[in-house]
């Protein structure tokens, strides 16, 4: 199983997180987009910023680890801006970039910000439209593309895209249509679904979708992510908390237990390492460990433990 590191913050923590996780075993690290964190609005003062920005500038900070945007809403740019970005922070880390895209589902951080958000109906389709363009501009831009919603005229663009290795990610929960996706474009699939089975299932369509589109199912990485925090005593996971609960004031029980009803993994170091054969075991290739790059000494810890 490979490991991954997904962070979020100002640039000095994402810095620091970046230096731990290239001295670690760790293949990748990965930034969520969102221009707002948290599931309300008392959650709301996390610092959001825009990650695509942060991403490039950690292409010529870092040396080693693979780059995932993991993901960007397609609501939150134009393709255009998405195939170009994709392709500039590409050249800048040296061919180490993996652009992820979804649909986007914190329905505040459009509406504050006045994006237009429509029906998840819509964003899939918008989704699906998006990757045939990115798609098409990365490997065949002469050929151009004419979708329901996006489009480019055919030409013999500059730069060129790399063409071997992984540029494209889809992520999402979904049995059907997210599978497919990846499938018919995505060089990585990032299942956000923990239950064996319903893994199965999903790898399945998603094989069946490369298979149809002529594309090698054995070349899509299959990735998930856990969002975790681990120690070997209830004092250490409250030591873990209180470096969390340092930014908000939360009462470190409180925020654990608040973690827990929310599902996020809390326990032994032993009970990850459990958790992560399981998932190898059900078919997953990389796991992008979540929230544990919060406190940068939780995240060495996590590493050592479970690489």
């Amino acid at each position: 199983m490979e490991l991954g590191v997904q962070v979020i913050g100002d640039y000095e923590h994402l810095l620091k997180i970046a230096r731990i996780t290239e001295s670690s075993k760790a293949v990748a690290l990965a930034l969520a987009d969102h221009y707002l964190y948290g599931s309300d609005p008392s959650e709301y003062d996390a610092p959001a910023y825009d990650s695509l920005f942060q991403t490039a500038a950690l292409a010529r900070d870092t040396d080693r680890v693979e780059l995932v945007m993991l993901v960007s809403p397609i609501t939150f740019r134009h393709p255009a801006v998405y195939a170009k970005g994709a392709i500039t922070i590409d050249e800048i880390s040296r061919g180490r970039f993996t652009l992820g895209l979804g649909t986007g589902w914190h329905d505040d951080e459009h509406s504050y910000h006045g994006i237009e958000y429509p029906d998840r109906k819509v964003r899939f389709a918008q989704l699906a439209d998006a990757f045939g363009y990115v798609h098409g501009y990365l490997d065949r831009p002469e050929q151009g593309y004419e979708g329901d919603y996006y489009r480019f005229t055919g030409f013999d663009s500059h730069p060129k895209a790399r063409r071997n290795g992984r540029r494209l990610l889809i992520g999402g929960s979904g049995a059907f249509k997210t599978p497919t996706l990846a499938g018919r474009h995505a060089d990585e699939f990032n299942l956000y679904h923990h239950d064996p089975d319903g893994i199965a299932e999903r790898i399945a369509v998603m094989r069946r979708a490369a298979e149809e589109s002529g594309r090698d199912p054995d070349g899509i990485l299959i990735s998930t992510c856990l969002p975790m925090i681990g120690g070997d005593s209830e004092t250490e996971l409250l030591e873990v908390a209180a470096g969390l609960a340092a930014r908000s004031g939360a009462d470190p029980e409180d925020l654990l237990t608040r973690y827990r009803e929310r599902g996020i993994q809390v326990g032994s170091w032993r009970q990850h390492r459990d958790w992560l054969e399981r998932m190898q075991e059900a078919g997953i290739e990389r796991t992008y460990l979540q929230l544990a790059a919060s406190v940068d000494w939780h995240l060495e810890k996590a590493l050592t433990e479970l690489t």
